[in-house]
């Protein structure tokens, strides 16, 4: 499209150089003359240097072909003026920055089309970021009376793993909140329906009623209520391994967990993965298999798996797959390396105690008619 932008500062400039990225014929009103050739050199915009509100400015800028001009000059009284000479001159269709709010109804007669509010805007970006800080990015609209937001997926929260229609079900989800969009790690977007899972890491953008957001957010980033540690250190005191660990280590390491829910038939790694966490299995199962499918071991609640890879710093020998909906604690290699790092002692005695597990697994390697059992992983 053929874009007239009048006015070349900071909010011109960023603005022509978006829509000369977008491959738009744009061409910039600006008085100053530095500014005008650092836009042509800078972005390659065309630039038309003299006053948008004079006509011949605007015919030399092209306005009577122009698909769209945009006011972005200082003040509205001269954005004002803008549009009502732009009506005059073409059938662009004519948006403006609206500075003050009292100018709206005049815009509106002057025959604008499009009013961004500017101040609108930032204070309601700021006081999202203020009241949700997990909110990644937000976009008023309507007035205001609707949000448009990111929010970030958190490995512990109670929706990570859910389907859409799962979560859209939920009693206390709001009603009037609306799925837009799904970008993975890699940036890539989806469209989601009701069997789109919503996974951990993952960025779900929504549009919500102003009035709603708290329960949306709230209800996004809900996670499994602890009662205490006790639980989990009491299941890490069952590792052999951990045995070493005083209470209060144990339940440093309990504390740094991530909780994790995967729904029957997620792969939690596959084998020749790197090793980057071990896993305590809190509800439900998960199958260890061998490589063509063959189950090596059911890891039930109060078990664990995935200890030697991250031990050893070898890729993974099975692939882990939840035979059930299953909810896990996963330790990860950089708190635990830190809690070992920081004792000597027990880091002397976890290889002792590794030393000889390597060697029962080396002895039930050399007799393949045995089970492998919990070694094997």
């Amino acid at each position: 499209m053929k874009i007239i932008i009048a006015g070349g500062g900071r909010v011109g400039g960023t603005l022509a150089a978006r829509l000369v990225a977008e491959q738009h014929q744009v061409t910039v009103v600006e008085k100053d003359p530095g500014i005008c050739n650092r836009l042509f050199e800078d972005i390659g915009a065309v630039t038309v240097c003299g006053d948008a509100n004079d006509p011949s400015v605007l015919d030399a800028a092209g306005i009577s072909g122009a698909d769209i001009a945009a006011g972005v000059l200082a003040r509205d009284a001269e954005n004002l003026a803008f549009a009502t000479l732009v009506r005059s001159l073409s059938k662009a269709r004519v948006m403006v920055r609206m500075l003050d709010s009292r100018y709206r109804q005049a815009y509106r007669l002057a025959g604008v089309s499009e009013l961004v509010a500017e101040a609108e805007v930032v204070v309601a970006k700021m006081t999202t970021a203020i009241d949700f800080p997990q909110v990644a990015g937000s976009l008023p609209l309507a007035a205001g009376t609707a949000i448009l937001f990111e929010l970030e997926v958190s490995p512990k929260a109670l929706v990570a793993g859910r389907t859409v229609a799962q979560v859209r079900a939920l009693p206390e989800f709001p009603r009037e909140c609306v799925f837009i969009g799904l970008v993975d790690p890699e940036g890539r977007i989806t469209l989601p329906d009701g069997n789109t899972v919503l996974r951990a890491g993952h960025t779900i953008i929504l549009v919500a009623r102003r009035a709603e957001l708290a329960r949306a957010v709230d209800c996004l980033t809900a996670q499994a209520q602890r009662q205490s540690d006790t639980p989990l250190a009491e299941m890490l005191r069952k590792v052999d391994f951990l045995t070493p660990l005083n209470d209060e280590q144990l339940a440093s390491v309990a504390r740094g967990a991530d909780y994790l829910r995967k729904e029957a038939g997620e792969t939690l790694f596959k084998k020749g993965d790197a090793g980057e966490s071990f896993y305590v299995v809190v509800s439900g199962e998960v199958n260890l298999m061998a490589e063509g499918g063959r189950l090596v071991e059911t890891v039930k609640p109060g078990g664990f798996f995935g200890e030697i890879a991250l031990l050893t710093g070898e890729p993974r020998a099975t692939s882990a797959l939840a035979a059930t909906a299953c909810e896990l604690a996963a330790v990860g290699r950089e708190d635990f390396q830190g809690m070992v790092m920081a004792n000597p002692s027990v880091a002397l005695e976890m290889s002792r105690i590794l030393g000889q597990r390597l060697a029962k697994m080396a002895q039930q390697d050399r007799a393949p008619q045995k089970r492998k059992g919990l070694f094997g992983r």
